[in-house]
């Protein structure tokens, strides 16, 4: 865990999303979840030592950010969309994919019950916990239902997955173009320090090369159909941005697999035929 403010904590080197917490004079707020339990369990350990746990702040509604809800006594706060997609999830199915991502994950499931957002909110809110106040800024791009937090007293903000720093982006549900305002809107944010959904810390300067690569995969798409490729053809054959950066922790063996639904997903998108009631999920792990 990084100490990036006498009061802010994060985790950039961990399988799944990057989370943390911030401690104040009533309690600690932590910021999405681990994704693998045996992390939350040693997260949770973590946090018993340095005061209660007051709030949890879901930032996306993918199972990277909320999986490891379950693992602490504490209400969840999040976008109302990200309600509404946990209470969704078949829970069988997400029990078995975790399983799957780390061997010994299994022993922390057996009786798993999503930790789901109690207080949700659409376009913001802002919680005040002894001297900090957290504002939270519904950004949809990533997804719909994206929320950046800013944490104003340390100049701290957790941009969630609309930042993947150096690493490969997922946009297997994006909206483009409301990511790129999304990004935009980040650059009004009084925050020196940016916590982005995965990779390593940055600043405002990294907006610029994200921006760029959520529009050169838009331009790499539309020039696909431009030459009559079919959607099938298209999420066959469009490999070339699979190079252009390194999978995030663990992500490697599922490079081909992203690669196809980014395709996906944006050629839906350019051609008319997308929408956000029809996310996609990763194949469900081979049973040996």
């Amino acid at each position: 865990m990084q100490q990036i403010t006498a009061n802010v904590f994060a985790e950039t080197k961990a399988r799944g999303c990057n989370f943390g917490y911030l401690t104040t004079k009533e309690g600690i707020v932590m910021f999405d979840s681990p994704h693998l339990p045996s992390d939350a369990v040693k997260l949770q350990a973590e946090i018993e030592n340095k005061g209660q746990l007051r709030y949890i702040i879901n930032t996306e509604p993918h199972g990277d950010h909320w999986t490891g809800n379950a693992f602490f006594n504490a209400p969840v706060i999040a976008h109302e969309g990200v309600r509404r997609r946990i209470l969704n999830t078949n829970v069988d199915e997400h029990k078995v994919r975790t399983a799957a991502l780390a061997p010994g994950e299994d022993q922390y499931l057996s009786d798993y019950t999503p930790n789901v957002p109690v207080v949700t909110f659409q376009n913001g809110m802002t919680l005040h916990i002894g001297d900090h106040t957290l504002e939270m800024i519904h950004m949809p791009g990533h997804t719909m239902y994206q929320a950046a937090i800013i944490i104003k007293e340390e100049g701290v903000a957790w941009t969630s997955d609309n930042i993947f720093r150096s690493v490969q982006t997922w946009l297997h549900e994006a909206n483009p173009d409301l990511w790129l305002t999304a990004l935009e809107s980040l650059r009004q944010v009084d925050a020196a320090v940016f916590v982005p959904g995965h990779g390593e810390l940055c600043d405002k300067g990294y907006l610029d090369e994200q921006g760029a690569f959520v529009q050169e995969w838009k331009d790499y798409v539309k020039k696909a159909i431009d030459r009559g490729l079919t959607r099938d053809e298209a999420v066959a054959t469009l490999t070339g941005m699979i190079d252009r950066y390194p999978m995030d922790v663990g992500q490697a063996h599922l490079a081909p697999t992203v690669m196809r639904m980014n395709v996906s997903n944006l050629y839906d998108y350019l051609t008319g035929h997308w929408t956000p009631a029809r996310p996609q999920t990763l194949p469900m792990p081979q049973r040996n």
